[in-house]
């Protein structure tokens, strides 16, 4: 099993699309599945622009790896998030879907880039009652 928010939440789609068959399940929230939509500030300082580093940006577009998916993955996004516009993780379910490929998606009205309060209790739930669908 596998769980990483943020840039974290890249890393597990990242790691579960090029490393297929080592875990089975993840849960991933608040996602950067594509740096050409994430605030130029923090990207352009590790990646420099799209116009000088195209094969960079290409290769972490997770969106264009999704077929390569092979285990269960949840996806969680905050509705309101400023930090990580929901645009990414509604891209990545637009290209499963286009791809035929299941993906899960938890989304939390009311929040940001965080799940916080009495619904943060509701999404480790989520998660756990996932990995126990998935894992058995």
């Amino acid at each position: 099993r596998l769980v990483g928010w943020s840039f974290g939440g890249f890393n597990t789609i990242h790691f579960m699309l090029n490393h297929t068959g080592i875990f089975k399940a993840a849960g991933a929230g608040g996602t950067v599945t594509d740096w050409s939509y994430y605030e130029i500030m923090y990207t352009e300082r590790y990646m420099d622009t799209h116009q000088e580093n195209p094969q960079g940006y290409a290769s972490t577009d997770l969106t264009s790896q999704v077929d390569k998916l092979k285990g269960k993955l949840l996806l969680i996004h905050g509705l309101q998030d400023p930090v990580v516009v929901q645009q990414h993780s509604v891209r990545f379910v637009r290209a499963a879907i286009d791809k035929n490929i299941q993906v899960d998606y938890m989304i939390y009205p009311g929040h940001e880039h965080n799940v916080r309060g009495k619904d943060r209790a509701h999404l480790y739930q989520k998660v756990t009652d996932y990995f126990m669908q998935n894992l058995k």
